[in-house]
């Protein structure tokens, strides 16, 4: 091989020219012809450069390399023709050659490889056609999209009129929360210009003491893709106050749960939020007067037990059963009178304490053993039992709150018991996703449907043969009212009534 290399350039050969007899007819014949040939081949290669670099998405680059290589072989073979006429560098030739043989095995493979896949191609008039279909597609698309437009431009005029006629603000952000809409509303009440560049700024009209907060509670709404919901003054251009609005924004998204867009409105709250200071300041004096006037009876009502007793003691044995009816008519009545100042005290303390006051680890199967042993007696005289199902046995709550809650409960079913059968009482407890719930069901009396929404208003009672001020409910309800839950009711007459309490796993905070 090294041999073959080294004497590469040797030209100890015959040229070719000897094999025509040096016949200038044949000899310029052959060198003519083969030199068009080399040039045509040399030509066919620069075209397919050409044709690359102009289109480099070109799918079979590697078969016009092996192709390009192939046809500048075939013309080194006649460049070669030509030159061994007159100088036989027959060696030169032949590794010409071996190249171009090896080139034309690899574009010869891959045309193979590729011919079904250039079988597939569409001919000119498939290609034709197939322009035309899509022209015809695309003139169809484009003129859905003009109707699509003008639809959406219909919407958004609907939209922009609607929102125009109602007395809230109404305003739009993009998925970043920057507002890009507010309707009519907006710029009558704040006296903002619509042309104006702070056409959409809150602190151009928002009480410069609520902003602060409201940036805060927006960009928390943001991040979360939460409810935004915020009671804000806004000024109001024709009286120059400040007036309360509660503002708030729906998050908007599409089926992958991405935020797109926020809507949100702001409605003049001012005279309802007078209104509801007012009733919350009424409601304070009544709950200090039901204060004052539940530890202020509590004198003379046992003034006048003390009394009482001290008038049986004395009355002779002739007035005592003369006198025995009215005076345990008074008796009661005092008794009546010592638990509704009890019941009335409970509800103001219930008003006054906070729900975080006393907050602990509570065990329900200790408030109901609690409840078994201050009711031992009532237990064993009418029979009553109760079973429970504790999927969550303790609860962190105010001690206090949550005897009450069961203390209720359990006294309701006890004083409604259904007379000709055992009372059986079931208290279950167990959890939702974001709830614990709390159910105390009987087999007693049970409760109309007509009278199951008022059951707990204040001294309701629809069953006069049992003891009771009416008040216990009313307690229950409000203490899962101030702790953001809610009780619901089910009963069928005579068969007994199921309370569940909702309470959020998490407590709210005063």
């Amino acid at each position: 091989m090294l041999e073959y290399i080294s004497e590469i350039w040797n030209t100890n050969f015959m040229p070719h020219g000897h094999c025509y007899f040096w016949d200038p007819t044949i000899m310029w014949t052959h060198a003519i012809s083969d030199s068009i040939i080399a040039l045509a081949y040399f030509i066919i290669p620069v075209s397919l450069i050409k044709i690359v670099r102009k289109r480099n998405d070109f799918t079979y680059l590697w078969m016009l390399i092996l192709f390009a290589i192939f046809i500048f072989g075939c013309g080194a073979t006649h460049v070669m023709d030509v030159i061994n006429i007159w100088e036989p560098f027959y060696r030169i030739d032949s590794a010409v050659r071996v190249i171009t043989a090896l080139a034309s095995i690899g574009t010869a493979g891959m045309l193979i490889y590729i011919t079904p896949k250039l079988i597939l191609f569409p001919s000119a008039q498939k290609w034709k056609e197939m322009n035309e279909e899509l022209r015809s597609l695309n003139e169809q698309l484009e003129q859905k999209v003009v109707d699509r437009t003008m639809r959406y431009q219909e919407i958004a005029e609907k939209f922009e009129f609607l929102t125009d006629t109602i007395p809230q603000i109404v305003w739009t952000t993009d998925d970043l929360g920057d507002i890009n809409y507010m309707n009519k509303t907006w710029f009558e009440y704040t006296g903002i210009s619509s042309n104006s560049p702070d056409r959409f700024n809150w602190n151009k009209a928002g009480h410069p003491d609520d902003m602060e907060r409201l940036a805060i509670r927006w960009n928390q709404s943001l991040e979360r893709s939460e409810l935004f919901e915020m009671e804000i003054r806004i000024m109001d251009a024709r009286s120059g106050n400040y007036r309360w609005h509660l503002s708030r924004a729906i998050p908007m998204k599409n089926k992958k749960g991405r935020v797109t867009m926020w809507l949100g409105t702001s409605t003049d709250i001012h005279d309802q939020k007078l209104q509801n200071e007012e009733l919350l300041r009424i409601n304070e004096e009544l709950d200090n007067f039901v204060y004052v006037a539940s530890h202020d009876l509590k004198t003379p009502i046992n003034n006048l037990d003390g009394l009482m007793k001290i008038m049986d003691h004395r009355l002779p044995d002739v007035s005592k059963n003369e006198t025995a009816p009215i005076r345990a008519m008074m008796a009661k009545s005092i008794e009546q009178l010592k638990v509704t100042v009890s019941d009335l005290a409970d509800i103001s303390n219930l008003q006054r304490q906070s729900i975080t006051e006393d907050q602990q680890e509570i065990s329900i199967k200790d408030l109901i053993e609690e409840f078994r042993i201050n009711h031992h007696v009532l237990l064993i005289e009418t029979g009553g039992k109760i079973e429970t199902e504790l999927q969550i046995p303790v609860l962190f709550f105010s001690r206090k709150f949550l005897r009450s809650i069961i203390d209720n409960l359990l006294s309701n079913s006890f004083k409604y018991r259904a007379p000709g059968r055992f009372l059986r009482i079931l208290v279950k407890t167990y959890e939702t996703d974001e709830q614990i719930v709390i159910m105390v069901q009987d087999n007693g009396l049970g409760i109309k449907p007509e009278h199951q929404e008022r059951i707990f208003d204040m001294f309701r009672r629809f069953h006069r043969h049992a003891e009771g001020t009416g008040v216990g409910l009313n307690i229950v309800k409000r203490i899962v009212d101030k702790h953001k839950g809610h009780i619901e009711v089910e009963s069928i007459p005579e068969q007994g009534a199921t309370f569940r309490i909702f309470l959020p796993k998490k407590l709210p905070k005063e």
